[in-house]
């Protein structure tokens, strides 16, 4: 059966925050407790978009008034898949059961070889 590496996509919000970077590292570190210590072999880090006018990436996070949504990337190598799909559901599964509230969405699926 195949491995395949499956990454994640959430927004997240933080409150408080006193800069992007604050809010990105709250972000982080809040969806890391969340996960440690049964999947802390999940990879949390922050997504990046790209600017529609000049084409330049720059990391998803957006604060206004101290409350930020930050966009989180979650990585995940799943063993023993049936296939794409069963490997997508079992982190969606595995991710969401600590997250129950948090909407996950499919960036990424490849499959490991070796």
């Amino acid at each position: 059966m195949p491995n395949f590496n499956v990454v994640l996509q959430a927004g997240w919000i933080v409150k408080k925050a006193k800069s992007v970077e604050d809010a990105i590292n709250i972000a982080i570190a809040e969806a890391g407790k969340k996960l440690n210590p049964d999947l802390s072999f999940v990879r949390v880090d922050v997504g990046s978009l790209e600017c529609p006018k000049c084409g330049e990436a720059f990391k998803s996070a957006l604060l206004i008034s101290k409350t930020a949504l930050v966009g989180l990337i979650f990585e995940m190598k799943v063993f023993n898949a049936k296939s794409e799909e069963h490997a997508i559901r079992i982190a969606r599964s595995e991710i969401g059961k600590r997250m129950p509230n948090i909407p996950l969405e499919v960036l990424e699926v490849s499959k490991i070889e070796g």
